[in-house]
């Protein structure tokens, strides 16, 4: 293991603890801790991690749900060098991910049977870090050092571990800087999604700012809504879908909103059109991949010249970020002209260097030093990226592809339409058939066909319609396009459609 200099990342970080002493760093459960406190809690759980016998380059996996903790042990792990996996409770299996990314140790809430050498409790790691001082440590990472390897979700087979380094943290967290200004002081980030996947890089980020970090342990809107009217100032990061649920508390006063950032799925652009009309120019999308970090962004500014001249960009992702290159490419790897659909293809710092232990795989995501995510789009003339679909989500009718995302825009289009999904089902006739899953209000299939009709060609209008109260989606926020699929398999063997409740008529 070789590294030319400790790690930029983790040494701006500490300082920035440093620099903000005096100012509430996390907020939980209405108990504060100070920027102080925090760092005197990460010297002091590091020298407890060192003295359990961990070292530079030593695997440590974490369960730990949103808390406090989280945030020191991370800090920790990172200050002494340690390769970090974060787990998200619930999502994938612990004995799993510790055991596959070969961690040297397990912290988690209750001891866990599992195969590595040493398992702690997060009441052990606290009550260890209780005895030992609080005076500064080096840095010990170093910037080629493997910082942290994230388990994608296994909806497609087993979870994959994607490793990146402190030099990949470093470029993501300068390339997420650069569109950021300096925080107003009394400025509060909401977190709400799980900090062990990418709001909790943003979460981590804020506090290089000095802002107070109130954590909470998921989503709930009556919840959130109080967060952000007993904030001076508030900013959060959430899925399409709880934006979504924030829009029917019409009469909650939100004005405290300086900046709602959003990601993770497709978001509907008639939903986002009511999104700024309600907030205002306060929404930044990322497009971003557990692979390959932020890769685009659609910013305040580019939301609001989609309000005045261009309404088309309501359903861009944004163009690629400072440090990323992005290239669209045909299915022999050859590049598509402005406007054509290919594949995403990234390169950059931030870009993982293959996936944890898995070969094959790696060989077939990394090809000549480009990241093919799976994600279909299509360039316009001023760069703005437009995502279509996944490749895996391609739904063939009649030998022909359809995209499921401007079906999707145009479903939900339709005032009444609060979400859309839309998968292939089998169909004896044409191979595969359009179904849409629908969550609505006074609205029947034949109303929507007839929307649909006008804005989407014969042949991409979906042959069946069920209509749910909310769609299924994974941990991550996405609508889960699997279960959906199955559930489509399941009507279309039964010959069934299914009213707005979801039940069979």
């Amino acid at each position: 293991m070789t590294g030319d200099a400790p790690a930029w990342y983790v040494s701006s970080a500490i300082e920035a603890l440093a620099t903000h002493k005096g100012k509430i760093a996390l907020s939980y459960r209405g108990h504060d801790l100070g920027y102080s406190e925090l760092l005197a809690d990460v010297y002091r759980t590091a020298r407890a991690l060192r003295r359990s016998g961990l070292r530079r380059g030593d695997g440590l996996a974490l369960v730990a749900g949103n808390r406090p903790e989280a945030f020191v042990i991370r800090f920790a792990a990172f200050l002494l060098g340690l390769r970090f996996t974060p787990v998200v409770p619930g999502l994938t299996d612990p004995r799993y991910v510790a055991e596959d990314s070969g961690a040297a140790a397990l912290i988690c809430a209750a001891p866990v049977d599992v195969d590595v050498p040493l398992v702690l409790t997060l009441d052990d790691v606290s009550a260890a870090a209780r005895t030992e001082p609080d005076d500064p440590l080096p840095v010990a990472a170093q910037e080629q050092d493997i910082a942290r390897v994230l388990y994608t979700s296994g909806t497609t087979g087993r979870p994959k571990g994607v490793p990146s380094s402190y030099a990949a943290l470093g470029a993501s967290t300068r390339s997420w800087g650069s569109g950021t200004a300096e925080m107003p002081e009394g400025m509060r980030f909401l977190l709400v999604t799980p900090f062990a996947h990418g709001s909790g890089d943003a979460a981590m980020n804020m506090l290089r700012f000095g802002v107070t970090v109130e954590i909470f342990d998921g989503f709930d809107t009556t919840e959130f809504v109080a967060a952000v009217q007993r904030s001076p100032m508030a900013m959060s990061f959430l899925y399409p879908s709880w934006l979504y649920r924030l829009l029917d508390h019409a009469d909650a006063d939100l004005s405290a909103l300086r900046l709602l950032s959003y990601g993770s799925s497709p978001i509907a652009p008639a939903r986002l059109r009511q999104a700024l009309e309600r907030f205002g120019p306060i929404l930044v999308q990322t497009y971003a991949s557990t692979e390959a970090a932020a890769i685009a962004m659609l910013d305040a500014a580019d939301h609001a010249v989609a309000m005045d001249d261009r309404p088309e960009l309501l359903a861009s992702v944004g163009r690629p970020l400072p440090g990323i290159a992005v290239e669209l490419r045909a299915e022999d790897g050859t590049p598509v002209p402005t406007g054509e659909v290919g594949e995403v293809c990234v390169k950059g710092a931030s870009v993982m260097p293959g996936y944890w232990n898995r070969p094959e795989l790696t060989a077939a995501a990394l090809r000549d030093g480009w990241l093919h995510t799976g994600d279909l789009g299509r360039f316009d003339a001023d760069g703005y990226l437009y995502l279509v679909g996944r490749i895996k989500d391609i739904i063939i009718v009649n030998g022909y592809n359809h995209y499921a995302g401007p079906i999707e825009d145009a479903l939900t289009s339709h005032p009444a339409v609060r979400e859309a999904a839309v998968v292939g089902s089998p169909d004896d006739r044409t191979g595969e058939a359009i179904h849409a899953f629908v969550v609505a209000r006074a609205i029947d299939a034949e109303q929507l066909r007839a929307w649909a009709q006008e804005r989407l060609t014969a042949d991409a209008l979906p042959a069946t319609f069920t209509f749910l109260d909310t769609i299924p989606t994974t941990p991550q926020g996405k609508p889960d396009k699997k279960a959906l699929r199955e559930q489509a398999t399941r009507l279309h063997s039964a010959g069934e459609r299914a009213d707005r409740r979801g039940q069979p008529r």
